[in-house]
């Protein structure tokens, strides 16, 4: 008989009061609706839990405003350095131009005009690129051959592959299961991983890339690995964020918008996968991107 009013009044309250807690933890703030027609210690219990929902959800908020403030202010940052070299050589070049214009032999008038159009076309690739970066515009989703995709990469990049004297090996499981997807934005991805791995690689350096399942019968994956400089540890972590880049000129200057990856990312997340990187300084790095196989076209 004891037992059984134990369990009535505070065993089962108690394990109900386990499940409110476990729910908390995920971010479900949902109040406790009291089961009691009068008020006791449970219900003092009830009234505090759902007091401490209210604040941590209030704090939550909180997070999430300063935590897009702050992305907003990295994005607005970046921007205006990115921007802000060209468009200072583009101006100081236009200056001694028009300053020294009669002074100068043809070839160096030439010269100043060349700069000045590749600073403006650098300007136009960052704008092109944050465009791509924010926009999230309508995907033509279609089934395609995952395979066939990688090999129209590689052709992309036939150039800059014979001009960087790099190995490249290229790897097509066969029989791979479909894919549903936009074909142009998944190119786009692929080349990507594949220019910056060409960037990275020295000129008797090699890069593999292929597709293939990856253990799991729900994705199949694009690896691109390469022999090159590798990325320290502490910037793996940074690799992904806007404007962010480890390229650089031999003028010890940016040589990339840093927009590239960022890109990648979003364009992968829109389709349901994920792009995975592991890196050992001096060994080279390892780009992985993992996509669902799908039996009907997702809406992306």
């Amino acid at each position: 008989m004891f037992a059984h009013f134990l369990s009535q009044r505070i065993v089962r309250p108690l394990n109900r009061f386990v499940a409110y807690t476990s729910r908390i933890a995920p971010g479900n703030f949902t109040p406790i609706i009291p089961t009691r027609r009068y008020r006791d210690e449970f219900t003092d219990l009830a009234v505090a839990l759902n007091q401490m929902s209210k604040d941590l959800q209030e704090q939550q908020t909180i997070l999430v405003e300063t935590h897009k403030l702050r992305a907003l202010g990295t994005l607005t940052a970046g921007v205006a350095h990115e921007l802000n070299n060209p468009v200072n050589n583009i101006l100081l070049t236009a200056q001694l131009l028009k300053e020294d214009y009669h002074d100068l032999p043809d070839s160096e008038r030439l010269e100043m005009v060349d700069d000045v159009v590749d600073q403006a076309e650098r300007c136009e690739r960052i704008v092109s690129n944050l465009l791509d970066f924010a926009r999230e515009s309508e995907a033509s989703i279609q089934p395609l051959d995952l395979g066939g995709l990688v090999q129209e990469t590689v052709k992309l990049a036939q150039n800059q592959i014979r001009l960087t004297g790099v190995k490249l090996e290229v790897g097509v499981q066969n029989n791979l299961p479909r894919i549903h997807g936009d074909a142009k934005q998944l190119v786009q991805v692929f080349l990507n991983l594949l220019l910056n791995a060409l960037d990275a690689t020295p000129r008797d350096g090699r890069i593999e890339m292929s597709a293939e399942s990856n253990g799991d019968e729900r994705f199949v994956s694009v690896r691109v690995s390469d022999t090159g400089r590798g990325i320290p540890p502490h910037l793996l972590a940074s690799i992904f964020d806007p404007f962010f880049t480890t390229k650089h000129r031999g003028d010890g200057k940016s040589g990339g918008t840093g927009l590239g990856l960022s890109v990648s990312q979003g364009i992968v997340a829109r389709h349901g996968g994920t792009i995975t990187v592991t890196s050992a300084v001096g060994f080279g790095s390892i780009f992985t991107v993992h996509l669902p196989v799908t039996t009907i076209p997702a809406r992306l």
